[in-house]
């Protein structure tokens, strides 16, 4: 990728169009003392021009223009590290006054905040799945009728009241250390792979605020890693998934903040061909956040010992950065050079966490249920921070206080143990113990599914196990009814449900499956994503099924589910597909690691099916919550579609539509290289083939810049082979719709006439000779007659 988020520079673009003789930009043959390669032709930035276009100079800048001042005392302009000198980089509009600018969280929301001079109580709890120590706004439960402690417990629709000041600490965002939250996503980079600065959602810096925050249970490894932040600018969190890494990190970079100069804290989002810590930004008074947990590429042998030099570099300037990653992934030449900046993290107790995480959700009484005997075997275990999460909130929910709390947050292990082993097993007219099995799990997947999709779904499992199911063996086994009741499945009418009196058994269920037999959980997900990539499972059933599986992806980390989805579900049900992906993009925790598949499997060479899904969900929600991102990865996806693209013609409609700004931005960058590259033309081809991209792209030739752009496009479309036919009849229609005024005749005409002007495109009219029997008297013979008037007057102005 080159130059910024727009620019991917695919290598293979230029092998596919011919040679084409010196011009200039319009075509016209150069003269001999102007073919001189060492001229470069300047380059244009949008940025240069963007706030000009399409509003008078008086105007007011639109919203959301990179205008203001940084936050606090901020510097203007971000400082880089030595090796990063010499890129360019705009001012991201998160560096502005809180009041200048908006907040967008992690979940994609945007947010409007008013910072009062008076602390403001703000303690919205962590998505669940989201590591460190807080909770979801979940519905609270209903009082119970022996009450059992549930009393204050608020009523279900209303959210936990919000804490006092002096409960939060006395700053910000509840960070008592001194750091706030970046707020912008729009940022352009210059130069080759780029590093995306994300923001941190508020509620993940309330949960490492002064009176939330609980520290690792491994004290001394804890007061390492400050110290390791402090004097070296650099420490890298390593630990599995799950046991609070992403909170104590963003704990230690608050604390690298001050009252008169806090911290910008901001999530990074690389995205390299190749992990490279030269690019890492470093601007000062920041606080950076890399997660390198599921890095695709492996780096090279001195990245570690690149981490370290931004680290120190950075540390002049009081910026800092926290890396996580996990044993798994840490490890190689680089590992090794970070050892002496590496730290073992350990998650925080469990029990006072847990403590802590009822008393934000203001159910003081019944933290006191922790203390009961039943849970001290809970304790003795000390379950990292995302079990300990989750029991508070199992514990916030319960209707009362019960053996059902421990059995839940269990697993419900001795329950899913009976339904895996029943006790009727063997005995005449009974099913096998396989398709008993395969039943409860193919019920754990669709749960609430019709009874004849669970059946179906249990009989693909019986088949990847080559179970033989031929007509003789079904006809021969128990009774669709009799498996259901031996699966200890419950009818609703034609739905099926596992007990619905245990909270959350059908996740527990597949969370026991994966969990049990790790050796197959390859078949595991091959079999499910294929239930609910199968046709003869309803649509509506199908939801409930990739619901699932996104649930046990966010749940056991397994992101292998994610790529099953993709790859398998896109060839048969697109459209769910589509739902399904971007929705996870959006995700808390799924989120970046989806983001990023995207934009790999358009690396390569992906099949159609892949392109049209990453096209489609480019234009979609994730296009009006992370406008960039989306056009990044379309634009990788462009490389590799056809001449036309109904996916292609139907996103870049939406998006003229939605953002228009962000297409401007995004066409001035790939249409300004000389020879714009397929993804460019692929671009102004589809936004060419829908009426409001005609009106968009008519729009855009309001500045010599952009009618430029827009000549010079066609001329490129009309000379390539791949593209010629597509353009030729695309232009075919744009004709027909001039002669019957849909579109202003005028102005084409001006334009065609510029297209085809040139002597090594004006034969491309020759088309229209043969075809139109009243040629002179039709729109391209109007645009041939203003060819003619503006080759004499070239001619003529040359000859004085």
């Amino acid at each position: 990728m080159t130059d910024d988020p727009f620019t991917t520079g695919e290598p293979e673009d230029a092998a596919s169009r011919p040679d084409q003789p010196p011009a200039d930009r319009s075509g016209h043959p150069l003269a001999p003392e102007q073919e001189n390669p060492s001229l470069e032709q300047p380059r244009w930035r949008w940025s240069d021009r963007l706030g000009r276009l399409n509003r008078p100079s008086s105007a007011p800048p639109p919203a959301g223009a990179e205008t203001g001042t940084p936050s606090g005392a901020l510097p203007a302009e971000a400082v880089p590290t030595p090796a990063a000198e010499g890129i360019p980089r705009d001012i991201p509009e998160g560096q502005l006054a809180p009041e200048q600018a908006d907040t967008t969280g992690t979940d994609g929301h945007v947010n409007h905040p008013v910072w009062p001079a008076h602390p403001t109580p703000t303690a919205p709890p962590l998505p669940d799945g989201a590591e460190g120590g807080s909770l979801d706004h979940s519905p609270p439960p209903a009082a119970s009728a022996n009450g059992s402690g549930s009393q204050e417990i608020p009523p279900p629709n209303d959210p936990p009241p919000p804490l006092p000041p002096a409960a939060l600490g006395t700053r910000v965002q509840t960070v008592a250390a001194y750091g706030i939250g970046y707020q912008a996503e729009a940022q352009h980079f210059y130069g080759g792979d780029f590093v995306r600065q994300q923001p941190v959602h508020p509620d993940d810096l309330a949960a490492c605020g002064e009176n939330r925050f609980v520290e690792p249970r491994d004290t001394d490894a804890w007061e390492h890693a400050q110290a390791l932040v402090r004097d070296r600018g650099v420490v890298v969190l390593c630990a599995p998934p799950g046991t609070g890494r992403r909170t104590a990190g963003l704990r230690l970079l608050a604390n690298m903040g001050s009252p008169a100069l806090p911290l910008t804290i901001v999530d990074l989002e690389p995205e390299w061909s190749k992990p490279d810590a030269k690019i890492l930004p470093a601007a000062a008074s920041h606080g950076y956040l890399l997660d390198l947990s599921d890095m695709q590429l492996e780096p090279g042998p001195r990245f570690g010992q690149g981490l370290i030099n931004h680290g120190s570099d950075g540390k002049k300037n009081g910026c800092y950065l926290v890396v996580l990653t996990t044993p798994d992934a840490w490890h190689g030449v680089w590992a090794e050079q970070t050892r002496l900046i590496t730290v073992k993290h350990s998650s925080p107790n469990a029990k006072p966490l847990a403590r802590q995480e009822l008393f934000q959700l203001r159910a003081e009484q019944r933290a006191t249920w922790l203390d009961q005997e039943t849970y001290k075997e809970i304790w003795l275990s000390n379950p990292p921070a995302q079990e300990a999460r989750r029991l508070a909130r199992i514990v916030y929910e319960a209707k009362e206080n019960d053996s059902s709390i421990i059995d839940e947050f269990r697993g419900w292990s001795t329950h899913i143990n009976s339904l895996l082993t029943p006790a009727k097993q063997g005995q005449p007219g009974e099913p096998e113990l396989v398709s008993t099995r395969a039943t409860v799990w193919a019920g754990a997947l669709l749960h609430g599914g019709r009874k004849q999709s669970v059946l179906h779904a249990a009989d693909l499992l019986l088949e990847k196990l080559e179970f033989t199911r031929k007509p003789l063996n079904v006809l021969a086994d128990a009774t669709s009814s009799h498996r259901l009741k031996a699966a200890t499945l419950t009818p609703h009418g034609d739905r099926a449900f596992h007990a619905q009196d245990k909270h959350d058994l059908a996740p527990a269920i597949l969370r026991n499956l994966w969990e049990e037999f790790p050796t197959q959980r390859n078949l595991l997900r091959s079999w499910a994503v294929s239930v609910v990539a199968h046709q003869a499972i309803p649509d509506d059933d199908a939801r409930l099924a990739v619901d699932a599986l996104l649930e046990l992806s966010r749940e056991l980390h397994d992101n292998s589910i994610i790529d099953s989805i993709a790859k398998e579900v896109s060839e048969r049900r697109m459209s769910l597909a589509v739902k399904a992906l971007t929705k996870a993009a959006l995700d808390p925790v799924l989120g970046k690691y989806v983001r990023e598949r995207l934009y790999r499997w358009m690396l390569g060479k992906p099949s159609p099916a892949m392109v049209d899904l990453v096209t489609q969900i480019c234009g979609g929600e994730l296009a009006d919550r992370q406008p960039s991102i989306a056009m990044t990865r379309l634009a990788r996806a462009a490389v590799h579609a056809p001449y036309p693209s109904r996916p292609m013609v139907d996103t870049f409609r939406r998006l003229a539509q939605i953002n228009p700004t962000e297409v401007t931005k995004a066409l001035e960058t790939w249409l300004t290289e000389e020879p714009a590259k397929k993804h460019g033309l692929v671009a102004f081809l589809s936004l060419a083939a829908s009426d409001e991209g005609t009106q968009f792209l008519l729009s855009t030739t309001d500045t010599p810049e952009g009618r430029g752009r827009f000549v010079r496009a066609w001329q490129q479309l009309l000379q390539a082979d791949e593209s010629q036919s597509a353009a030729d009849d695309q232009l075919d229609m744009w004709g027909t719709k001039a002669e019957n005024q849909e579109l202003p005749s005028e102005l084409l005409i001006d334009l065609m006439s510029e297209v085809y002007e040139p002597k090594i495109h004006r034969s491309g009219l020759q088309r229209f000779f043969a075809r139109d029997t009243d040629f002179q008297d039709s729109f391209w013979g109007a645009v041939y007659r203003q060819v003619i008037i503006r080759t004499h007057e070239r001619e003529k102005a040359s000859g004085e």
